[in-house]
């Protein structure tokens, strides 16, 4: 698949989400029709001269229909999610789709003077912070208190996705992590305001579920968590009862008073370090293994040494996209993908077979199971 057609494919995405957005917003909003202006020249842009709709009104009816069927792009060789994008319903709502697009999709887009184009404010978070904005902005902070700091600040946005100001004071005290602006009130549309006001953190990141149409659910697509609230369920001030519900129960928390991480960091750094740390904590319980969280200001996620002198650098990558692992390949040779991402592995590997590291390495991709499996079969003298 030619690289082009991918970045043509992701820009088309985000123009096309952030239009979306645009329109939904566009009466209380007059910076709407703007950027609706603004994303149609976006479109326009990816595609050769003469294709797609003719004006930003024509951008809009289309939103509805699946992409591939009104945007000449060669489709049939990128994965089919991007294709059978639909950004808008029929009612003029954006789709549960667009907001997944926008959580795996979404690219970062520049203005003329080389900064990136934020969009403004009023757009909501899912469409205008990417991760190369988050990481950016983020990781430009904490790098500057030296590898510890580095690795207790990276662990704490990992853990601790939520909390009042107090217990994220005596987080930051017992981490001897540095303060970090990236805390905000919890949003309205994560919490149940009733006699009393509830909140439900998602059983895999621990981050304030989204209350949307009596319905919660984590907006992270792996973690599949989603439950109903029971009608009148609320006694005494108490939180409704949940209904339903995949995986591990979600329990209700009082949600007066406490913070949660910014939309942009739990989504480009708490959820991809869950896999990071889970496996950090699974090599630092192996005898004979010496782990390097995040080492040299995160060059690579871990470094992993054993006695013999054996070593692997491992970068461990949770994208849907698996060509967006190609594109921007990681700087550590051996690369790690949830077990959830198995069906990656040979695409990756495919894909990564014809680069090397800046030394000259040439790259291998495991799961996080099989990783562990060949970790553990070198551990007992039987080679890797």
């Amino acid at each position: 698949m030619p690289v082009s057609h991918h970045v043509a494919a992701r820009r088309i995405i985000t123009a096309a989400l952030r239009a979306g957005a645009a329109w939904i917003n566009r009466v209380e909003e007059p910076r709407a029709w703007r950027e609706l202006s603004r994303m149609h020249g976006v479109l326009l842009s990816s595609l050769p001269v003469g294709a797609g709709p003719s004006t930003p009104a024509e951008m809009i009816d289309l939103l509805p229909v699946r992409l591939r069927e009104w945007v000449p792009l060669a489709w049939d060789e990128l994965p089919s999610a991007m294709g059978d994008l639909v950004v808008l319903t029929d009612n003029g709502e954006l789709t549960e789709d667009a907001f997944e697009a926008g959580m795996n999709y979404l690219e970062a887009l520049y203005g003329g003077d080389g900064y990136f184009d934020l969009g403004g404010a009023w757009l909501p978070a899912w469409v205008r912070q990417t991760a190369e904005q988050t990481e950016r902005a983020v990781f430009r902070h904490i790098r500057s208190g030296g590898q510890a700091g580095y690795v207790a600040a990276r662990t704490m946005l990992t853990e601790v996705p939520y909390g009042t100001e107090r217990a994220l004071v005596e987080e930051y005290s017992r981490r001897g992590a540095a303060r970090m602006d990236v805390y905000r009130p919890v949003p309205s549309d994560r919490v149940w305001a009733g006699a009393s006001s509830w909140l439900w953190p998602c059983p895999q990141c621990r981050y304030p579920m989204v209350l949307r149409g009596g319905q919660l659910r984590c907006e992270y697509p792996p973690h599949q968590s989603r439950f109903g609230l029971a009608a009148g369920s609320d006694k005494r001030g108490g939180p409704p009862v949940l209904t339903g519900g995949l995986g591990r129960l979600a329990v209700a928390e009082p949600a007066q008073g406490v913070l949660c991480l910014d939309w942009g960091v739990w989504r480009y750094i708490t959820c991809p370090g869950l896999s990071e740390v889970g496996l950090m904590q699974w090599l630092e319980k192996q005898e004979g293994v010496r782990v390097e969280r995040w080492e040299n200001l995160d060059e690579w996620d871990v470094g992993v040494y054993l006695a013999d002198g054996h070593r692997w650098r491992v970068d461990v990558k949770d994208h849907q996209d698996a060509q967006t692992i190609v594109d921007r390949p990681p700087a550590g040779e051996t690369v790690v993908v949830p077990n959830y991402r198995r069906s990656q592995v040979n695409q990756l590997q495919a894909g990564l077979d014809a680069l090397r590291t800046a030394e000259g390495q040439r790259y291998t991709v495991f799961t996080v199971s099989r990783f562990k499996a060949a970790v553990t079969k070198r551990l007992k003298g039987m080679g890797a």
